[in-house]
């Protein structure tokens, strides 16, 4: 009985060792990805600082323009501003997004800023 006693004793202190340090290498994961969410956000916002002038040049250029050329530009300034506020409202809710979702975030940010160039370059 003695025996038993012990057997389980040692296997209830290995399991909360091994319990332990899973939970510690969460935390890391965590970090990890909390660093690299915070790095894409960085470069998302340099992206959008860029692409905003590229959205200020196409509208300085649709109002010096005229004619059908006029037309085209403003219609692609339109969405050109659609899809900014859009790339806009995914960048903040990656900001926002938790350790465990801001992956998927980051997909659909990533889709938004590539419609926003497209739409800029067009």
């Amino acid at each position: 009985m003695l025996r038993t006693c012990v057997s389980c004793c040692a296997l209830m202190i290995a399991g909360l060792t091994i319990g332990c340090n899973q939970s510690k290498d969460t935390t890391k994961d965590t970090k990890v990805t909390s660093t690299k969410k915070d790095e894409l956000v960085i470069a998302y916002k340099g992206d959008l600082g860029k692409l905003e002038k590229q959205v200020d040049e196409l509208k300085t250029k649709a109002e010096k323009a005229a004619g059908g050329e006029k037309a085209k530009l403003d219609a692609q300034l339109k969405d050109a501003g659609a899809k900014r506020d859009a790339a806009k409202k995914k960048l903040d809710e990656l900001e926002k997004a938790a350790a465990d979702k801001w992956e998927a975030v980051s997909k659909e940010a990533a889709t938004a800023f590539d419609d926003l160039k497209k739409a800029v370059k067009e």
